[in-house]
């Protein structure tokens, strides 16, 4: 298994790498299962890329690391329907997915280490 460093790869959003490395210190390395798809018309297609997916294999662990994401993060004030992360999919397809735009926002940060 191979990992790389998110916070180097200037095609990635900047606040998709903030989240990231956030997402690793509070819960381990993670394996990016998606990021940029041609001709995607959602965020996985952007560049920046604002949208990725993390491998899930068991459906507890992946929501308790849902929840803590949309605890700490807003998609967009603007937006609040939308979230940061979802999990969803079938069988093998289950995966987080995890997408940021240019208002997406930490929240809470004094607090980010409780579950």
């Amino acid at each position: 298994m191979h990992y790389a460093d998110t916070t180097q790869m200037e095609f990635i959003h900047p606040k998709m790498r903030v989240l990231l490395d956030d997402i690793e210190l509070m819960f381990g390395k993670q394996i990016i299962t998606s990021q940029f798809r041609i001709d995607d018309p959602g965020v996985h297609g952007t560049l920046p890329l604002r949208g990725i997916d993390l491998r899930a294999r068991h459906v507890p662990e992946a929501r308790k690391k849902v929840r803590w994401i949309n605890k700490y993060w807003k998609y967009d004030p603007k937006r609040s329907k939308l979230k940061v992360a979802q999990a969803h999919g079938e069988g093998d397809n289950y995966h987080i997915h995890l997408q940021v735009n240019n208002n997406t926002e930490e929240k809470n940060g004094s607090q980010k280490r409780d579950i």
